[in-house]
């Protein structure tokens, strides 16, 4: 596993070796639904989907894939997706997928204060192992939604982000430790 507190729950769904690729953007994805990271986890060993961690409402985290590897999380990029994504290149393999269990559909749940906390520091750690900008996404790289390549069906991913709240912990992190 890449991260030494979180719970294996391996999921088979993924893109062995990234096809060559390295991840240059973390997604943030909502669950919209599940009550626990570990339900997630299950779901993908069950189903033909996967992300890379899940973290759920009380702070578990749970990782399905390894980071050297794509995760099928992210699906196809949709019309009106950000201008740096391209449709001739699958994005799982340029990116790591977090998901943060929200149980309403619509993923309009906020994050819990402790599920805020490590998701902010799961970030920081990705970002540091894989050189990924600590910042909003552009054709460099950074961090954002799962909306930003698929506006069409993920409009509503991930749902409530305290974005502001991330990129100031991610530019002074020990303020809020």
């Amino acid at each position: 596993m890449d991260e030494q507190q979180a719970l294996w729950i391996p999921s088979n769904n993924y893109f062995p070796k990234r096809v060559g690729h390295r991840p240059r953007w973390i997604i943030v994805h909502g669950t919209a639904g599940f009550t626990s990271a570990e339900e997630v986890g299950n779901y993908f060993q069950q189903a033909d989907v996967s992300t890379h961690y899940t973290i759920g409402r009380d702070g578990v985290i749970v990782q399905s894939v390894r980071e050297h590897d794509g995760a099928w999380g992210n699906g196809g990029v949709t019309e009106g997706h950000d201008h740096w994504w391209s449709r001739s290149l699958n994005p799982n393999n340029v990116t790591i997928s977090i998901e943060h269990v929200k149980p309403h559909r619509d993923n309009s749940d906020e994050l819990t204060d402790i599920q805020k906390l490590v998701s902010f520091q799961l970030i920081q750690r990705i970002c540091d192992r894989h050189q990924i900008p600590k910042r909003k996404a552009d054709a460099s790289g950074g961090i954002t939604g799962h909306s930003s390549m698929d506006p069409v069906h993920r409009s509503f991913c991930p749902g409530p982000y305290p974005w502001d709240e991330l990129f100031a912990f991610l530019s002074c992190p020990s303020t809020l430790k």
